[in-house]
């Protein structure tokens, strides 16, 4: 009896062997199993990686984005408060000023006189600080405390100025090259307006050329009762509400 089973048991003990390497199969199974695992393991851990470094450069751009628009904003405010600078100075021109005067420049250490050109001929100088009445236009706030501007609340806080205007004033640049640097002569003069946003470090100047209206020299910006200009309808047409065509006038 023990002779007959003898052979079942050794082929039992065969189809439980590798084929090659007589090894039981069960611990190989296994093994690629543990393979299997570890495998899907570094594809998620790939995975978050790929997810982490969206994230990280979704918040980049947005926090770049952010930066860009208030940079903007700070330049926008800067130039409204040049231009503003401007509309003072060409105010207290109309209402008539002593030309002169304020090209020699009143306030010691801050005139920027010009006495020349430079090598690419233009003004050596920026001009005299300009004077409206006893106010001299030197950092000068904007809006103003009349505009009633507040600071905000504590949960939306607001700044109360815009930021601060300088006025310079000088002749124009055709009479600097002849070396009329405080005598107008032909009724011209250039205002020169600086605005520093409420950062104190964003800043925009613009430039204007301003004259009278017939042109007098030494006269305020604007002759008052001067005669409307027509304007041309076209590409360099004026901003006036008025075109002239074939000799009509339209409004």
């Amino acid at each position: 009896m023990t002779t007959s089973n003898e052979p079942r048991r050794r082929q039992g003990q065969r189809a439980r062997l590798g084929p090659d390497r007589g090894l039981p199969l069960g611990p190989r199974l296994g093994r690629a199993r543990d393979t299997q695992r570890g495998a899907v393991l570094l594809v998620i851990l790939l995975l978050i990686l790929g997810l982490l470094g969206l994230g990280i450069t979704g918040l980049w751009l947005t926090s770049g984005n952010l930066q860009v628009q208030a940079n903007t904003n700070l330049r926008a405010q800067a130039l409204v408060v040049a231009e503003a600078g401007v509309e003072r100075a060409r105010a207290a021109l109309n209402a008539g000023v002593d030309v002169n005067a304020m090209l020699t420049g009143r306030t010691a250490g801050q005139d920027d006189v010009p006495t020349g050109v430079d090598g690419s001929g233009r003004s050596n100088g920026a001009g005299a600080i300009f004077v409206d009445g006893a106010v001299t236009l030197l950092n000068v706030a904007f809006p103003p405390a009349s505009f009633g501007r507040t600071g905000g609340t504590a949960t939306a806080p607001t700044a109360t100025t815009m930021g601060t205007y300088t006025v310079w004033i000088r002749n124009d640049t055709a009479e600097i090259r002849q070396g009329r640097y405080t005598q107008d002569g032909n009724g011209t003069v250039l205002v020169r307006s600086r605005g520093v946003a409420a950062d104190n470090l964003t800043s925009v100047v613009v430039e204007v050329a301003l004259g009278a209206t017939p042109a007098v020299p030494g006269a305020p910006g604007v002759s008052p009762g001067a005669a409307t200009v027509l304007c041309v309808s076209g590409k360099n047409a004026c901003d006036d509400n008025s075109s002239t065509v074939s000799g009509v006038v339209a409004n």
